[in-house]
């Protein structure tokens, strides 16, 4: 999307230039208080066109990989990395790298505009897809019910699973029986998501369907797959794309 910080600025809204600075609820506030205008809400618009193709049943019989992808960012360059694990083991059986240029800021709610092009690209080039896809970033529990673990899962035609460090939206019912010892979270009285705390962590993680699994087989994988803090996938794939930034840079400074 060539020029898309410009436009976001002409349309008067606020942007955050990178994935890193994130959104409390007063960005989030200040958000839908604007009038729905130009070029964003074209783009709310796609993500409620992907959120009506969710399905939140399970399109598989059995998992035999879980993968992930994930990116870090060097100024408008992206850093991506999808990785393919075995889901007994947790090792990797593939991991794929790509370096694209971005032209997309990071603003709150629209991070599947972002980050699509160098995700989507890191999974294609993978010679096998997982069964399974963690995306970091949020699938239901999002405010268009159509998050970027939605939207990528869509577009890719893969069961996605998202799973987020903080929340956007979601209130949780404590009275209600947990699911797989996690808080269920809802949006308008349904359960769109939860909140589940990994082990060796003090912080809950946000757990939602993206496409073509059920919630609650979304939460098993992640609970199955995670040993510390986040799913054993996502950990792989966060440090490769990191490492990958920061070999860019080294490299960079020595010329």
């Amino acid at each position: 999307m060539a020029g898309a910080t410009k436009v976001v600025r002409a349309d008067g809204r606020r942007v955050l230039a990178k994935r890193g600075e994130r959104a409390g609820p007063q960005d989030i506030e200040a958000l839908d208080a604007l009038p729905p205008v130009g070029f964003l809400e074209s783009l709310r618009k796609e993500q409620l066109r992907a959120a009506m193709q969710v399905s939140e049943v399970d399109a598989f019989e059995r998992v035999r990989t879980v993968g992930a992808v994930d990116a870090a960012y060097e100024g408008d360059t992206a850093f991506a990395v999808a990785v393919r694990c075995d889901v007994e083991t947790l090792e990797a059986e593939e991991i794929v790298d790509v370096e694209l240029p971005v032209d997309f800021p990071y603003i709150p709610t629209y991070l599947a505009f972002r980050e699509s092009a160098p995700i989507e690209a890191a999974v294609r080039r993978l010679r096998r897809p997982p069964d399974v896809l963690f995306i970091d970033g949020h699938g239901r529990l999002h405010p268009s019910l159509g998050g970027f673990a939605c939207y990528a899962g869509v577009r890719l035609g893969l069961p996605t699973v998202g799973i987020a460090k903080h929340p956007l939206v979601g209130r949780p019912l404590r009275s209600r029986r947990l699911i797989r010892g996690a808080v269920p979270l809802t949006i308008e009285g349904v359960v769109r998501g939860c909140a589940w705390t990994p082990p060796g962590s003090s912080r809950p993680i946000y757990v939602s369907v993206g496409h073509r699994i059920a919630l609650e087989t979304a939460l098993h994988l992640v609970q199955r797959t995670t040993k510390r803090h986040v799913p054993e996938p996502l950990r792989i794939a966060d440090r490769i794309s990191k490492e990958r930034k920061m070999e860019k840079w080294e490299k960079g400074g020595r010329q």
